[in-house]
């Protein structure tokens, strides 16, 4: 793509940053910008192109909100004399060396190309320069996955990782599980055993046991599990087995600890919980003494 274009110096309220809504940016990442922006000043001009009086930012989103954060009259811009559509490829390709553009992100843009702008796969494809079973996979995600679900991506409730396994899912199914992976702060890992469990369930009952006690069944899950490999001693398997126990155990306690609920217990429970706390905690010492002594 040409990205020849005049440099200007654009006052904020001259930007149109409609074209934001295919990019998730959280506060994290403009924090950040801001930052950087302060201490060094803007090392690179944003891109934009021409909308009747204003500016339509193609890149550089982060650096327009940290300015409005940090209080900066504006920013120098290149101007780029294109149409929407050539625009919301650009944000692809100016994105595409350092591969900052998430895979939902990428079918949003897509999605848009197809509906907004009436394009056919072939000419995405050409637009893009992806091939069209590329498009067809990104246009296939956002179609496939539930506004709830993509709602609580945006909020970053949710990662992208979640939403690989999440859209494995019929539509109608997708939300229900959202809300346990997230109520629960189960890992990516997680959800995708707990999404293989539901998919696989045989009847309403199992699946509702699944979304209403994930961590439970995980558990029963690894305890009925057979934990052996030829290459161990008996010693050796015994080690094997209670070590893939203890991960599994570990991680369900983590995800309860960081649950929000956590910091919502009282002083009562505080108390009864602290001894309980302090000896699983000397255990976590003990462990990181075994892996330094094994290493």
């Amino acid at each position: 793509m040409d990205f020849t274009g005049s440099l200007e110096q654009i006052k904020l309220e001259d930007f149109d940053t409609g074209l934001s809504v295919y990019r998730l940016l959280l506060p994290g990442q403009v924090v950040q910008m801001r930052q950087s922006l302060e201490r060094m000043g803007q090392l690179q001009p944003v891109i934009t192109r021409k909308s009747g009086d204003l500016y339509q930012l193609i890149d550089g989103f982060k650096r327009y909100y940290a300015s409005q954060q940090s209080g900066f009259p504006g920013l120098l811009g290149k101007v780029l004399n294109v149409s929407e559509s050539v625009g919301k490829a650009m944000i692809m390709a100016c994105n595409k060396e350092g591969h900052s553009l998430i895979d939902y992100e990428e079918g949003l843009i897509v999605y848009s190309l197809k509906k907004e702008h009436q394009m056919s796969q072939k000419e995405i494809s050409e637009l893009t320069g992806y091939s069209q079973t590329w498009v067809c996979r990104r246009v296939s995600m956002i179609e496939r996955l539930e506004d709830a679900v993509q709602s609580q991506l945006r909020l970053g409730k949710i990662s992208a990782a979640h939403v690989r396994e999440i859209i494995k899912l019929p539509r109608g199914n997708q939300a229900e599980i959202t809300r346990t992976i997230m109520e629960n702060n189960m890992s990516s890992r997680q959800s995708a055993w707990l999404i293989g469990k539901y998919l696989s369930s045989g009847s309403k009952a199992e699946r509702a046991y699944l979304l209403d006690h994930p961590n439970e069944a995980k558990e029963k899950a690894g305890k009925e599990t057979i934990i052996y490999d030829v290459r161990l001693s008996a010693h050796g398997n015994q080690l094997l087995k209670t070590s893939e126990l203890l991960y599994l155990q570990q991680n369900i306690f983590i995800g309860y600890y960081y649950h929000v609920k956590t910091d919502q217990l009282g002083d009562m429970e505080k108390m009864v919980l602290r001894p309980k706390l302090n000896r699983v905690f000397e255990q976590a010492r003990k462990i990181t003494a075994i892996e330094k002594k094994t290493n």
